[in-house]
């Protein structure tokens, strides 16, 4: 039985760890069809941003908070500029979001080095529950991301912007006739993302060392936990692509070893995949 809650409660702090980091990406895609690439710089920009407001001693916190805003206007000048003109073509935002990647990547190497960073656990320690002991600030990172993805489903389903949203979704030449602003909603979406993106940078950026590659992982994930959720769908899919993903992965390494556990993952992926190509849930 302890054997069991330890697992239910590793797969759990894992799941919504995913979810954090695949939340922005899935935002994105799902909501104006944009496969950002460069979801693993933004994530990598968010953790070096926070790594350098801890060394200018500005708490932890607010480092956090201001890497999520900085990485959100960067966002929003990249879409200006350059993405808003190629909505309709999928491929050419493919490959500018893939080169946004490659240059932030080196931009990344040149201004901070190659040199593996380090952010200290601002909340160290774990919470005893007499069977089982969880890292504090894993948890609270589970807390948070349970919040933003509920606080989200509530704009996206009972507010007049969320309507707005969903409009733009199902019929976008509909929506504009009836006076929707197409491109500042776009610009929303997509600048919220990226804020969601440096967010999650900032927060997981204590459980790992902050080093220029160091979004790539949960690039990958982040794909697996949208397309297997299912596109288009923020809440239920990220959350339960984030299970999947993350519990699959938590549950083969107690009986291998970590790569072992990867692969298992990215081959039940493919085989949910084969099975249901639009994900586990499908858009209506």
């Amino acid at each position: 039985m302890e054997l069991a809650a330890s697992v239910l409660l590793d797969t759990t702090l894992i799941t919504l760890t995913l979810a954090l980091a695949a939340f922005g990406l899935a935002i994105i895609y799902g909501l104006i069809g944009v496969i950002n690439m460069g979801h693993g710089a933004m994530l990598t920009l968010g953790a070096y941003f926070t790594w350098a407001g801890l060394q200018l001693e500005i708490p932890f916190v607010l480092s956090v908070i201001l890497s999520g805003f900085i990485v959100g206007f960067i966002g929003l000048l990249f879409e200006h500029w350059i993405i808003k003109r190629f909505y309709n073509s999928p491929y050419e935002t493919l490959l500018l979001t893939w080169a946004f990647f490659l240059v932030t990547t080196e931009l990344i190497k040149i201004v901070f080095g190659s040199d593996f960073r380090t952010v200290v656990n601002p909340y160290p320690g774990s919470i005893d529950l007499g069977f089982y002991k969880i890292p504090t600030y894993r948890t609270l990172i589970c807390v948070f991301t349970a919040f933003v993805i509920l606080s989200t489903g509530f704009v996206f389903f009972r507010t007049s912007t969320g309507i707005k949203i969903r409009a733009m979704i199902q019929n976008r030449e509909m929506a504009s006739l009836l006076g929707l602003n197409i491109s500042l909603t776009y610009k929303i979406i997509f600048g919220f993302g990226c804020f969601m993106a440096g967010l999650a940078g900032g927060l997981v950026a204590p459980m790992l060392s902050v080093s220029p590659y160091m979004g790539d992982m949960y690039l990958v994930r982040s794909f697996f936990v949208v397309i297997v959720g299912g596109i288009g769908q923020i809440l239920s899919g990220t959350i339960i692509g984030s299970f999947v993903i993350g519990g699959l992965e938590t549950i083969v390494a107690l009986f291998s070893d970590q790569v072992i556990a990867q692969v298992a993952v990215f081959f039940f992926a493919i085989v949910i995949l084969r099975i249901r190509p639009q994900g586990i849930f499908s858009e209506k």
